[in-house]
């Protein structure tokens, strides 16, 4: 198994108009991301889609129908599947994008036309949440969406492992360095860089102090 690295600063420079997007990398059904807020994005409404947005670099204002938050780096809030809202920014400010791109009809589909009960998008800081987790290599959830899951954990050296990836994990690191190893090779993650380890492959993490690791992968069911 050969990991791939993507920059983020790298696929942020190949954005050359507003609101334009790449895909980044794709974690079991959902496809991660990155897209260029300048200007002010038309209200629009997703009926079958919740999307999470979390801020690379610049500050976005994210507003719903049923409130309005405003996102920095490292910053991440959900929009719920059928609540009108919009991203606009004055700055060039990109922005990581997470949604399921599975068929419609998939499972949790509910075809709502108008905005649910679901409270607005709430902000989540991850270094800020990184520093509520008390216990090294113990990662935390700290938001969901559509089954997966986006963790953030801390730990100076070799992680607890070898893992096996059960489903398909997005990698990325804050701050420090993060070497992911598998049979095949070793990668180094900087700040700004990620990696998927593929469903099914057995890895082994070892991080630098003040490293924060965040990692995107499905829930466990039960």
């Amino acid at each position: 198994m050969r990991l791939g690295k993507l920059s983020l600063e790298e696929v942020a420079g190949r954005l050359d108009r507003p609101f334009t997007m790449i895909d980044m990398a794709t974690v079991g059904d959902m496809t991660v991301s990155l897209y260029l807020c300048q200007g002010i994005l038309a209200w629009h409404r997703h009926l079958d889609q919740d999307e999470l947005f979390w801020v690379h670099r610049g500050a976005i204002l994210l507003e719903s129908e049923r409130g309005r938050v405003r996102l920095r780096p490292g910053d991440l809030a959900i929009v719920r599947k059928g609540l009108a809202h919009r991203s606009s920014s004055s700055l060039r400010s990109t922005v990581i994008l997470i949604r399921c791109t599975a068929l419609p009809h998939r499972r949790n589909g509910r075809y709502r036309l108008y905005g649910t009960q679901e409270e607005g998008p709430q902000r989540v800081n991850l270094v800020e949440a990184a520093r509520r987790v008390s216990l090294p290599f113990q990662p935390r959830t700290v938001a969901r969406v559509e089954g997966t899951v986006v963790q953030v954990g801390w730990g100076e050296g070799v992680w607890p492992m070898p893992e096996l990836a059960i489903h398909d994990t997005l990698l990325v690191a804050l701050g420090g360095t993060a070497v992911v190893q598998t049979e095949e090779e070793t990668i180094a993650l900087r700040p700004d860089e990620l990696t998927v380890v593929p469903r099914g492959g057995l890895y082994t993490l070892t991080t630098a102090r003040e490293t924060v690791l965040v990692r995107v992968t499905r829930e466990e069911e039960g």
